[in-house]
């Protein structure tokens, strides 16, 4: 009888690692809805799951930098009794919802989807401003919401870039669900559609990873390593 409980269950496991492997590491299941990149164009890089668990864990690790300095995007916060309190702080969950990789790995794109309790976005609000606020359509004050951004890296030896770059002018904020914002952000980099003034690339086309967006991430790199070195004694 213990044998063959064992087996459904072994089987059930080989199943969701397979479905986490080919949803995650191929960086996603194929999105149905309305994806322009050319046949010619398309691309897919796999990675074996043991580097895109450490790869997610070096990128959690930066996103929590990122947070605890309160760089843009995780730049929001009220005075409340003088003192300047953010919403994205030690207690704020991190999650890579994707990662994409360039054919020589050298770069990559990856989605991060980060949670924080609701009531940090009534900080330095009355209780009356806050009921006014949850009566007229904003979230609750208890519970958590989701809030999703698109950056760029690139790797080398020592591991990834930690300057990391907001390519993307997307941004998905306050949803109360966390897959509402995952397929709003697939969306916004797997369903651009090419127009003849702006070169836009989903992330899925092998020519996004020498578009222009890399030279704006060269740019920003130059201007933070300049204000970098003026506040150096």
């Amino acid at each position: 009888m213990k044998k063959k409980f064992i087996i459904p269950c072994v089987i059930l496991i080989i199943v969701l690692l397979a479905f986490v492997y080919f949803k995650y590491v191929f960086g996603w299941l194929e999105f149905k809805a309305n994806n322009y990149t050319p046949d010619k164009y398309k691309t897919s890089v796999s990675i074996p799951l043991k580097q895109y668990s450490k790869d997610s864990l070096e990128l959690v690790s930066i996103i929590k930098y990122q947070i605890n300095q309160h760089t843009d995007p995780y730049s929001n916060g009220v005075r409340v009794n003088g003192e300047l309190e953010f919403i994205n702080d030690d207690e704020t969950a991190i999650y890579v919802d994707s990662i994409f990789y360039s054919p020589d790995l050298k770069k990559v794109a990856f989605s991060i989807i980060v949670e924080n309790e609701n009531k940090k976005l009534y900080l330095g609000k009355t209780t009356k401003e806050t009921d006014n606020l949850v009566n007229n359509g904003n979230l609750p004050f208890n519970g958590s919401h989701f809030s999703g951004n698109n950056f760029i890296t690139e790797k080398n030896d020592n591991g990834f870039d930690k300057n990391i770059y907001q390519y993307s002018k997307y941004s998905f904020n306050n949803s109360p669900s966390y897959e509402e914002i995952s397929e709003s952000l697939k969306d916004a980099y797997l369903n651009h559609k090419e127009q003849q003034d702006v070169q836009t690339y989903n992330l899925d086309d092998i020519r996004f990873w020498n578009s222009k967006v890399w030279d704006y991430k060269r740019q920003y790199d130059a201007e933070i390593k300049e204000l970098n070195n003026k506040k150096k004694p």
